[in-house]
């Protein structure tokens, strides 16, 4: 907004500020003639139904209090809370110690009255103070007020019941407050009650008397870490101050909630209360018969034994330690269906995460957290969104979506399409995930990868046309991802993707230069992290190794981080980041309660089969008497064979050589090929367990209706070839323009169901078979996993929402579609496009359903990392 524009009758004269609620007004009420403060949403988010109930929240909160230490609120007008202007300065110390009592007093009644209406301010620092010329205090700014159960703010208005409040803004795993002056229990992302405020009421106090942060730091990370594990340095405090203010800081700052000063009024009391009693180090006087000279020899004598035990026993600084957390799901929301995928990244200073969140609808979205600051806010117009990372400033995030890509202010705003990703097409089975990674230097450059097609890349920030970051030959076989800016800007380091995943390898390359560094031979990712450690992943565990950025050459041993975090070997992806001192990663060994549950075409549960397991994709056998399932155990997914008669398992691979979801059946159900991470697929009979190579180049689609050959896809070079089972030398049917995955041929062979990317988008088609001469796409907004029903007349498909849609086909003479109809939503389920599966019959479907409880790993994030690793990691 500009100056003489009007909300209602409030005339804006110029702008205070902005923060993340909203921006600040300075206006004049022209019916009263007074000057007053407008708090208002930043354009970009007038729509943002979420922000609009946050600020309505902060206006019911704010309105329940009155009180001369609190700024008044006037009223809400167009979306806009109209609120008393407070004149003066923010609170700064040191101030004299009479004035910082008096502060206090005040302070300690501000609070008393929220806290008496139920209501904990949780982000009370001095920026939200203010000093009146007057010498009135007054709290500002209830933004992140809680009102709890107590309060008796109305139920149209209860913060518990706003949309920021269901991304779980007052439960465990969010952080809200300002991180040098947050509790210990807020720091660790706890539920947190008025003792909060009790604590950082402390805190302020303690910063009035000494001019001095007590749980500063560099870095936010720094700062949480002092609030959780240092003590206050007491000898910054001035000499003058009463010891039963010292006593009064001591119980406000203890770190176990339970044993803090339990209400704001005993910590007024105590201020008001005067000094009787002598100060308890106080020196008491020589008893009258020892000698005067006796006695100055042993004051003299006490006094050096007091110096040299302060100097021998003076207690060290406590070490730092690290802090983890876990920041659980919001409510309403999912994991992406890409398994491995970091979708999270720490800021560069570590004081914010941006993370891709799954609405139940299915739509992704980058959302931000500050870790110390305030609440969660979704970034608009970032839909589809994957693989977010941040400019070095903080103030931009990169990301990939719709095949592009993309640039968006962190702080919310419109985002700016840098380039369409070079390549053949879309990745067809998922349409976000087609960059495998990107970097940001201070230059102004973007280097990033895609991940089906060519060398990395590089582009300016400000955008163009993209050209290899480094002279590359073409090779087939050999993919790039997950880059990284090493500190000078100038040097990348990145995974190298083999076929064969066992020649997978890390490498720092300079930009421009064909010269590079072999760091390690590694399946999966890594990353670098200051002030000199390569993070790692390998067989499941996260490990951490020291590694000289002048050489990029890697010293001492490997140090374990975490025994668990996912992995996905097939794409070389392991889920983890680090950034300004913040690594976040998703364990990987956490077994969910999985059910086989029967479902009716309209969504009724008909029943279950078998035990609860952790399973991950399920396929019926032609003849619908067994099922094919993915299946964990630990780490470990195997794939097994039920009789869905008695329910009996039999497992069919080992050691977890896994790469394609599921097999595909024979048409008589005997076999299963089956892709693996190493090159090549095997053929599994499934009675005798017996297994034979049957190719040795691309991934196996679908057995012939005769079972004389198999299908196979090459997803690098998007060729389609027939290997028969008989022999192996294959024939190649078709070369696509775009990447192409999940054919299925219809019952009697002529003609073929599959995904393809031609369009940008997951989408899926028929078409004649070998020919392809004749093709239709049936979904209309995208979709994945095409399954026939056994006659052939219709078609099941799951869309980018997780709904089973069904289509009817018809191919007399030429492929007729009609409109895909959807049948039900699948429940709570892996987030594979394998989770169901229809029986011969299309009747029913077997449908996986998870406890979402046990099933899902949090997000974990560790506040000071290294610590662990000083404090004895294991050495690998």
């Amino acid at each position: 907004m500009s100056p003489q524009q009007s909300i209602a009758h409030y005339r804006i004269v110029s702008k205070l500020g902005e923060g993340g609620m909203g921006a600040v007004y300075r206006a004049t009420d022209t019916k009263l003639n007074r000057d007053v403060a407008i708090k208002v949403l930043p354009e970009a988010f007038r729509d943002d139904s979420a922000r609009m109930t946050r600020f309505e929240r902060e206006a019911h909160v704010r309105a329940s209090l009155n009180h001369p230490n609190i700024a008044a609120i006037y009223g809400i007008e167009q979306g806009a809370i109209v609120m008393e202007l407070v004149p003066g300065e923010e609170l700064k110390g040191p101030v004299p110690v009479d004035a910082a009592i008096g502060y206090a007093k005040q302070l300690a009644a501000a609070l008393e009255a929220a806290h008496e209406k139920g209501i904990v301010h949780r982000d009370l620092k001095p920026a939200n103070i203010k000093i009146t010329p007057e010498g009135t205090l007054k709290v500002l700014d209830f933004g992140l007020a809680k009102a709890t159960d107590e309060s008796p703010v109305s139920a149209t208005g209860s913060p518990t019941m706003s949309p920021t409040l269901s991304l779980e803004m007052t439960q465990a795993g969010v952080i809200l407050g300002t991180a040098a002056y947050m509790s210990p229990e807020q720091a660790r992302g706890k539920p947190v009650d008025k003792r909060a405020d009790i604590w950082s009421f402390r805190v302020v106090l303690f910063e009035m008397l000494s001019g001095m942060m007590i749980f500063g730091g560099e870095t936010m990370s720094d700062s949480l870490a002092a609030v959780l594990a240092e003590e206050p340095d007491w000898s910054t405090l001035p000499k003058a101050t009463p010891p039963h203010v010292r006593r009064l800081l001591e119980r406000c700052l203890r770190k176990d909630p339970h044993q803090r000063l339990r209400d704001i009024g005993e910590a007024r009391i105590a201020l008001d209360e005067p000094e009787s009693a002598a100060p308890a180090d106080a020196t008491r006087p020589a008893r009258r018969w020892m000698p005067w000279a006796i006695a100055g020899l042993a004051a003299i004598a006490v006094a050096a034994g007091l110096a040299a035990g302060l100097i021998l026993f003076r207690p060290k600084p406590p070490a730092r330690q690290a802090i983890r957390f876990p920041l659980e799901i919001p409510e309403g929301y999912d994991e992406t269906v890409v398994p491995a995928t970091p979708e999270f990244a720490p800021s560069p200073d570590g004081s914010q995460i941006a993370m891709v969140l799954r609405k139940k609808n299915g739509t992704n979205s980058i959302w931000v957290r500050p870790i110390g600051a305030l609440a969660v806010h979704q970034l608009d117009g970032t839909e589809d969104a994957d693989l977010p990372f941040w400019s070095p400033d903080g103030k931009f995030i990169g990301y990939f979506a719709q095949d592009q890509l993309k640039i968006a202010p962190a702080a919310g705003g419109p985002s700016r399409t840098l380039c369409t990703l070079p390549g053949k097409g879309q990745t067809p089975s998922s349409p976000s995930s087609n960059g495998d990674g990107g970097t940001w230097n201070t230059d102004g450059e973007i280097v990033f990868a895609n991940r089906m097609d060519g060398p990395l890349l590089r582009i300016a920030a400000g955008g163009g046309a993209p050209v290899p970051a480094f002279p590359v030959q073409a090779d087939p076989d050999t993919r790039f991802a997950s880059p990284q800016f090493m500190p000078d800007g100038r040097h990348v380091l990145y995974l190298e993707r083999r076929r064969n995943t066992a020649q997978n390898a890390i490498y720092v390359q300079e930009l421009g230069s064909a010269a590079r560094v072999l760091v390690l031979k590694n399946s999966l990712r890594a990353a670098w992290a200051p002030p000199g450690w390569l993070l790692f992943a390998h067989d499941a565990a996260l490990y951490a190794q020291r590694m000289d950025p002048a050489t990029f050459r890697l010293g001492g041993s490997a140090l374990t981080v975490s025994e668990s975090v996912l992995t996905s070997e097939s794409g070389g992806r392991a889920a983890f980041e680090v950034g300004g001192g913040v690594l976040m990663y998703r364990p990987g060994n956490q077994s969910a309660a999985s059910t086989l549950a029967w479902y009716s075409r309209d969504g009724k549960r008909e029943g279950t089969i078998g035990a609860k397991l952790d399973y991950h994709g399920v396929r019926l056998s032609p003849d619908g008497h067994m099922a094919q399932l993915l299946i964990y155990s630990g780490r470990q997914p195997d794939i097994w064979v039920m009789d869905l008669g008695s329910g009996a398992l039999t497992r069919m691979t080992a050691h977890g050589d896994v790469s394609d979801p599921l097999g595909k059946w024979s048409p008589d159900g005997a076999r299963i090929a089956v892709n693996r991470y190493s090159p090549g697929a095997l053929e599994v009979t499934v009675s005798s367990l017996q297994s034979r190579p049957v190719l040795d180049a691309g991934a196996p689609q679908d057995y012939s209706p005769d079972g004389s050959f198999l299908l196979a896809a090459n997803r690098f070079t998007y060729t389609l070839t027939a290997w028969p089972v008989a022999n192996p030398h294959p024939q190649t049917i078709h070369v696509f323009d775009a990447p192409v995955i999940s054919f299925r041929f219809s019952p009697e062979g002529k003609y073929v169901a599959y995904i393809s990317g031609e369009s940008g988008a997951s989408q899926v088609m028929v078409a004649s078979y070998p020919s392809f001469s004749e093709k239709r796409q049936v979904s209309l907004s995208g979709g994945n996993s095409p399954i026939w029903r056994k006659d052939g007349k219709e078609l099941f498909f799951l869309d980018p929402n997780r709904t089973v849609m069904s289509v009817e086909i018809s191919t007399r003479g030429k492929i007729e579609a009609a409109t895909p109809k959807p049948l039900f939503r699948l429940p709570d389920s892996p987030p594979t496009t394998t989770a169901f599966w229809p029986a011969p019959d299309g009747h029913r479907f077997l449908v996986i359903e998870q406890d979402r409880a046990t099933g899902t790993p949090v997000r974990t994030v560790v506040v000071n990392w290294t610590a662990d690793l000083r404090q004895g990691g294991t050495e690998q």
